[in-house]
């Protein structure tokens, strides 16, 4: 009796959390909005390109550095344009995934906490984590949209659906190019044969086919395929305030260090995806989010021209495994620190040197503890 009392009274918390946990997730990104910067001025003023050519004009020309996904969405925010402020509609999208992301992190919660409303306490803990809300709600930022399907690729895994995850990632390559942070990972399953080879056709395939509307809207195929080579070249600079090595090289260096810097990263990678693919372990939950966060956060932490968002997957992947498995808490915690160290450069006017020193040394020391749970894990749970 004193047990199933106990029990109900934590299920009562869970469900009176869960509710205002939430509601106080929504009243913070409320209050976020109004806030401005050169980037949502930017993303304002596609939005009223969009709404003064027409979509299907808008959509058929090169206005944006964008692929054509987000200008969907913006496209269909301006559908509303005579009842919600454009600075609203804007943020309102990258809002909603997250808590699109929050669903998807109850879902993988459920594969462990098959009842009860632990679950979705925990989702609604996500919704407050302060780089989550500070980079749809404050900045304007989208990446909480190709990390939707990041998560979802990751979650089809989970549940044995190899090409629903495939799909999903071929949309998320759609939006950013940065959802190749998630692709050791997946080369990865592949060996582990939890993913056919040949699905990985379905990646440029699911590309194209989100580019049709564009392409239909008079784009040409080449201009729509070619939009991540204009990204790559558009900043040239070693890190732009990412918390990693690259922060050290000097401008004068980016050639050298960028070719070496990328040579090193398939290397590392590559080095990262033998060893794993050769040892047996457990095909579990709790191993495949280990091993899909030690690629979203390795994979940028490698690699040179990364910008300060560029760990947001690895905020939103070590919290979905620190809820699934508790006692990895410390981990999200770091990254939180890490992000909001590069977010202050460019939202808050930090200087530069000191934040991103520290964001580098603890992305440093986090990621080798990241491997080396990874290795204890894998080693030690056949």
């Amino acid at each position: 009796m004193s047990k199933n009392f106990t029990l109900m009274k934590r299920e009562k918390l869970y469900r009176a959390g869960t509710v205002g946990l939430t509601l106080l997730a929504i009243t913070l990104r409320c209050l976020m909005i109004p806030f401005t910067n050169y980037d949502t001025d930017g993303y304002a003023r596609w939005y009223d390109y969009i709404a003064t050519h027409g979509i299907s004009n808008a959509l058929g020309t090169n206005f944006a550095i964008y692929t054509p996904p987000y200008l969907y969405l913006l496209s269909f925010a301006t559908l509303a344009e005579q009842f919600i402020p454009a600075l609203v509609a804007i943020k309102v999208i990258p809002i909603l995934f997250d808590l699109i992301n929050a669903l998807i992190i109850y879902k993988i919660l459920r594969l462990e906490y098959t009842a009860g409303y632990f679950p979705a306490f925990a989702a609604s803990i996500f919704l407050l984590a302060p780089t989550v809300m500070l980079n749809s709600a404050f900045w304007g930022q989208i990446d909480s949209l190709y990390t939707c399907f990041l998560l979802l690729a990751t979650f089809c895994i989970l549940t044995e659906r190899p090409i629903p995850a495939m799909l999903a990632y071929g949309i998320s390559m759609s939006v950013k190019a940065q959802a190749i942070f998630l692709a050791p990972f997946l080369i990865l399953m592949a060996f582990k044969k939890k993913i056919p080879w040949h699905a990985f056709g379905l990646i440029p395939l699911t590309y194209l086919a989100m580019m049709l509307p564009a392409i239909f809207a008079g784009r040409s195929v080449a201009d729509v395929t070619t939009i991540y080579l204009g990204q790559a070249n558009a900043m040239q600079i070693p890190s732009v305030n990412s918390p990693n090595w690259y922060i050290f090289v000097p401008q004068s260096a980016y050639s050298v260090s960028t070719l070496i810097g990328f040579g090193v990263a398939i290397l590392a990678l590559g080095i990262w995806v033998a060893i794993y693919s050769h040892r047996n372990f457990a095909l579990h939950t709790e191993t495949l989010l280990v091993a899909a966060l030690a690629s979203v956060a390795l994979t940028p932490f490698l690699l040179p021209k990364m910008h300060d968002r560029y760990f947001y997957p690895a905020d939103v992947f070590s919290l979905a495994l620190a809820l699934y498995v508790p006692r990895f808490w410390f981990v999200p915690l770091t990254y939180q620190v890490i992000s909001l160290a590069a977010y202050s450069v460019f939202l808050f006017g930090v200087p530069p040197q000191e934040p991103l020193i520290l964001g580098t040394i603890l992305n440093t020391a986090i990621i080798a503890h990241i491997l080396w749970i990874q290795h204890r894990t894998f080693t030690l749970e056949k």
